[in-house]
C-alpha cells in the first residue's frame, strides 16, 4: 500500500506548495476566495442540516413521535414558511395529536398557498373529519377512492379509520379495516396490535394473544403491547408466564407506575402478598383510577392475616364510583360485607350484580351482533350508551345519538340523557331533553 500511496502523496505535495505559494504572491484575492468558500461551505451544511430536519420530521410523525415531529417542523417552518408539503406535515401532526385548530390552520395555508385543493389536501380533510366523529359519512368515500395498493397513504387511512371504529366499539368495520391494513403492511406490528385489542372485545382471547405475540415478534419495543399480554396471562391465571415480561418492563422503566401495579398483581397470584401490597401501594398515588389496581389493594386486604373488610372496602366503593356496573368490585364488595355481618346490605349488593350482569352479559352479545351487521333497533343502541354512559362518557354518548338517529323522540334514550347530564350538573341540557320527553306523545 506504501508503494501505490507514494507518488501521490507526492503530488499533493507538490500542490499544496504551489497553492501556498501562489496565496503568498495575492493575498487580497486569496483572502476573498477564502471567505466564499467559507460560505459556500455554511451554505451547503445548512441545506443539509434543513433535510436532515425534514426527512426526520417525516419519519417522526410516521412513527407517530408526535413531539419530536412538533419540534423538527417548526423549525421546517422556519426555513420554508410558504411550503405547502410542510403545511401538509405539519396538518397531519396537528391532527394526529388530537390538535384539530391546529390541523386546520396549516390546512388553510396549504389552500392559500396552493390556490386551491389538492387530492392530499383533501384527504387530510377527510381524515380530520374522521377523527371528529363523521367516520360514516366519509368512510365510503375513502375506501373507493383512496385506499389502493400503490397509494402511499392507504395504510395511514386504514389505521384512521379503524381506530375511529375502535374508539366507538365498532368491532366489524374495524377488523375489516385492520385486515386490510395487514395485507398492505405485512411488516408492520400496529394491525396486529389492534386485532389483538379487537380480539379481546368479541370474546376471542386466545387470538387476541396469539396477534398481541406477532405485533411483538416485529416490534419488540412495543412495551404497551408487553404489557397487556403480560395482563392477559395474568387474567388467565398464569403469573409466570407473565413475570418475564414485567420483569423485562421494570428492568426498562424501574419507576413506572403501571409496571409496578401489574407486577404487584403478579406478586398477588404468586401469594407474596407483602411485596404485592408495597408494589401496589408505591403505584396508586400515581393511578387513583385504575380499577384493576384497586380491586388487588382490595383483595390484599382481605387476605392479610387478620383480614381487613374496612379497608378493602373503601377501595371497593372507589371502583364502584368510576363504575357502577364492575361485577368483580361488586362479588369482593358482597364478601366484605357478608364478613362484617352486614348481610342486608350484602342482600342489596347481590340483587344489583345480577342486575348488572345480566345488562352486561345482554350488552356484550349487541356488540358482538354488530360485529356481523349493524344494530338498527333503538332499544338495543341505548341499552350499550346507558351501560357505557357513566364509566365512559364518550362511547355512551355516540351510542345514545344513534339511538335518537334512529328516533329522535325514543323516550329511553332522552331519559338517559336527560339523567347524564343532571349527574354532571348540567341542568341547561338536561331540562332540554326533560322538555322533549314531555312534548313526545305516550304509545
Amino acid at each position: 500500500m506504501v508503494s501505490l500511496l507514494s507518488p501521490i502523496a507526492v503530488r499533493l505535495s507538490t500542490c499544496a506548495k504551489h497553492v501556498v505559494g501562489a496565496m503568498r504572491r495575492h493575498p487580497r484575492s486569496t483572502t476573498l476566495l477564502s471567505l466564499a468558500l467559507f460560505l459556500a461551505a455554511c451554505a451547503v451544511g445548512f441545506y443539509f442540516y434543513c433535510d436532515y430536519q425534514w426527512r426526520t420530521a417525516r419519519e417522526a410523525v410516521k412513527a407517530n413521535r408526535l413531539d419530536e415531529a412538533q419540534r423538527r417542523l417548526d423549525f421546517c417552518l422556519f426555513v420554508w414558511p410558504r411550503s405547502v408539503p410542510v403545511h401538509l406535515l405539519a396538518a397531519r401532526a396537528a391532527r394526529l395529536n388530537g390538535d384539530f385548530d391546529a390541523a386546520a390552520t396549516h390546512l388553510n395555508l396549504c389552500l392559500k398557498l396552493n390556490r386551491g385543493a389538492t387530492e392530499e389536501i383533501q384527504l387530510e380533510y377527510l381524515l380530520m373529519r374522521v377523527q371528529g366523529g363523521a367516520v360514516d359519512e366519509v368512510a365510503n368515500d375513502l375506501l373507493t377512492h383512496y385506499v389502493a395498493d400503490d397509494n402511499p397513504d392507504a395504510p395511514l387511512i386504514l389505521e384512521t379509520l379503524a381506530r375511529a371504529y375502535m374508539q366507538n366499539l365498532r368491532y366489524g368495520p374495524a377488523f375489516n379495516c385492520l385486515d386490510r391494513w395487514q395485507k398492505l403492511a405485512p411488516d408492520s406490528a400496529e394491525p396486529h396490535r389492534w386485532r389483538g385489542w379487537v380480539l379481546e372485545r368479541t370474546n376471542d382471547r386466545d387470538e387476541a394473544m396469539r396477534q398481541y405475540k406477532l405485533a411483538l415478534e416485529k416490534n419488540p419495543n412495543l412495551d404497551p403491547v408487553r404489557l397487556r399480554l403480560a395482563e392477559l396471562y395474568m387474567e388467565a391465571k398464569e403469573p409466570m408466564a407473565a413475570l418475564p415480561h414485567l420483569e423485562q418492563l421494570r428492568a426498562q422503566f424501574p419507576n413506572r407506575p403501571d409496571v409496578l401495579a401489574r407486577l404487584g398483581q403478579c406478586r398477588f397470584l404468586q401469594g407474596l402478598l407483602d411485596e404485592a401490597r408495597a408494589l401496589l401501594t408505591a403505584a396508586e398515588p400515581h393511578l387513583p383510577n385504575d380499577t384493576t389496581l384497586l380491586i388487588y389493594l382490595a383483595k390484599v386486604d382481605m387476605q392479610a392475616d387478620p383480614p381487613r373488610p374496612a379497608e378493602a372496602q373503601v377501595w371497593l366503593r372507589r371502583i364502584l364510583d368510576i363504575d357502577p356496573s364492575d361485577t368483580e368490585a361488586e362479588n369482593l364488595m358482597i364478601s366484605c360485607l357478608r364478613y362484617q355481618g352486614r348481610d342486608d346490605e350484602a342482600h342489596d349488593t347481590i340483587e344489583r350484580r345480577n342486575r348488572d350482569e345480566t345488562r352486561i352479559k345482554r350488552v356484550n352479545q349487541l356488540l358482538q351482533s354488530e360485529a356481523r351487521q349493524p344494530l338498527v333497533d333503538p332499544a338495543d343502541l341505548t341499552d350499550i350508551g346507558s351501560l357505557f354512559i357513566r364509566s365512559n362518557e364518550r362511547v355512551g354518548r355516540y351510542w345514545l345519538n344513534r339511538a335518537l338517529d334512529r328516533d329522535p323522540t325514543y323516550p329511553p334514550a332522552l331519559k338517559a340523557f336527560a339523567e347524564h347530564f343532571e349527574r354532571k350538573g348540567e341542568y341547561e341540557k338536561a331540562n332540554a331533553y326533560r322538555q322533549k320527553l314531555k312534548e313526545t306523545p305516550r304509545p
